[in-house]
């Protein structure tokens, strides 16, 4: 199929690219070889806005979290959900930074395996062309139909075509519900990687909290550290929390990579549970709580819902945690 290109020109570096009419800015962008600032990728965070200058563009995902009337009186767009439907020039702001970066690798994938892990919680295993660097921690976009782009986080390590994540499925959610439609042998183009919530390896205290399938980007830096022997030399804390105990997905994975571990320890936490339940219940801050003694000591690595990793944000906040010392992940 032949698509269209456009010019995306970026100020004030001058750098023109081509962009096909489907591509998001970004996505044109990293396929040309030049770095624009981004966090989440989906129109969540905001970190990717430009100014439009000349031209126009399409919003891609109109509902995005980060799209708001102000930035549009002032020709602001986000760079991860927007098309050009014409030539466009787009500015960086001063804090902004463009120059040569990885390309953006975008492959075909075959769906291998399904696996149920919990109530509308599944484990989707697809192989890709060829193998696709990423680091643990990161995720990709998967395009689940015509301008039906979601993000997911990996759940395996890098260094084969496997691709694993964990996802569920909400009803009324169209994305998701079209990857619980897809059977093995259905394919797909993947698009990774992003996001910068990967393991730091230097000795310390480390703290990692999952919310539901947020526990994906959680289990890959896990068995990263597993599998490369780290030793943190501290204290290393796993709060895995969700609303029930059998909303736990991958609890039994989360468990067998924290074993491998030296100092660590595996904190199940399930908002509503039975009175046999024999780990904690409530909301996983009230069990950072209990559990951490000196959070601002420690090294925090979050993911999940929006909801749970702003929670976890402010209470690491008024513990005086510094902001150096938190990673997160915030999606569905």
């Amino acid at each position: 199929m032949a698509f269209m290109t456009r010019q995306l020109r970026i100020e004030p570096d001058g750098v023109a690219i081509d962009a096909a009419d489907h591509d998001s800015i970004l996505q044109a962008a990293r396929r040309g070889g030049v770095s624009l600032a981004y966090e989440c990728g989906w129109g969540s965070c905001g970190a990717c806005k430009l100014t439009l200058v000349d031209g126009e563009v399409e919003l891609m995902f109109p509902g995005a979290p980060a799209v708001n009337p102000r930035d549009a009186r002032r020709n602001r767009i986000l760079a991860c959900q927007s098309r050009a439907i014409s030539d466009i020039i787009v500015a960086r702001g001063p804090g902004d930074w463009s120059a040569p970066a990885p390309r953006c690798i975008e492959q075909q994938a075959i769906l291998l395996a399904v696996e149920d892990l919990a109530p509308e919680i599944r484990q989707f295993s697809f192989e890709t062309t060829e193998p696709i660097a990423f680091r643990p921690g990161q995720y990709a976009i998967l395009h689940l139909g015509v301008g039906l782009r979601r993000c997911y986080s990996m759940s395996n390590l890098p260094g084969s075509r496997l691709l694993q994540f964990i996802a569920k499925r909400y009803d009324g959610g169209r994305g998701s519900n079209a990857l619980a439609a897809l059977a093995p042998g259905a394919r797909l183009t993947i698009e990774a990687p992003f996001g910068a919530c990967t393991l730091r390896r230097e000795p310390g205290r480390k703290v990692f909290v999952a919310g539901g399938t947020g526990v994906a980007p959680i289990l890959a830096m896990l068995r990263e550290a597993a599998a490369a022997r780290l030793d943190f030399e501290a204290p290393v804390d796993v709060l895995y929390g969700a609303r029930t105990p059998a909303d736990l997905a991958a609890g039994d994975m989360l468990a067998a990579a924290v074993a491998r571990l030296p100092q660590a320890r595996y904190l199940p936490v399930a908002e509503i549970a039975p009175e046999s339940w024999p780990h904690a219940s409530g909301f996983v801050t009230a069990a950072i709580t209990s559990t951490i003694a000196e959070p601002a000591a420690a090294e925090f690595y979050v993911a999940g819902p929006p909801v749970m990793v702003n929670a976890v944000k402010a209470l690491l906040r008024s513990a005086d945690v510094p902001i150096t010392q938190v990673h997160y992940d915030s999606f569905g």
